[in-house]
């Protein structure tokens, strides 16, 4: 159990990483709507650039809050329901606009890998 757990942690944290810094301004099948960029993909859902600044923002703290909670382990749980509570949010405004299944998948295996993270923490720690 114990390796499952930090393996979800670490996919959660590092994929976060990875979408909200280097990969933020590059295309990927997993983007909303017809867009290619982060920035674009907001904006295609009707939110504004200061809502992804923000989004961005948090989720990067989150990420990094995963990651510490592998050595503190008080900072896993606030951390991955913030994260649970943003891919709610993503799989919401992917379905709004109708998107695919492939766009909408990565949002609910990261919901589904927070929920499992908090059921698996009560029994590692």
């Amino acid at each position: 159990m114990k390796k499952v757990y930090t393996t979800l942690v670490l996919t959660v944290s590092l994929t976060v990483l990875s979408v909200w810094t280097f990969r933020m301004n590059r295309s990927s099948a997993f983007r909303g709507g017809d867009t290619s960029t982060m920035l674009e993909e907001f904006q295609a859902y009707g939110l504004s650039k200061d809502t992804m600044i923000i989004v961005g923002v948090v989720k990067v703290i989150a990420a990094l809050a995963l990651l510490l909670g592998l050595r503190f382990k008080n900072l896993i749980a606030p951390a991955a329901m913030v994260m649970a509570g943003f891919m709610v949010a993503a799989i919401y405004f992917h379905l709004s606009i109708s998107d695919p299944v492939l766009p909408t998948a990565p949002s609910t295996l990261m919901l589904l890998s927070c929920i499992t993270i908090l059921i698996l923490k009560r029994r590692v720690a």
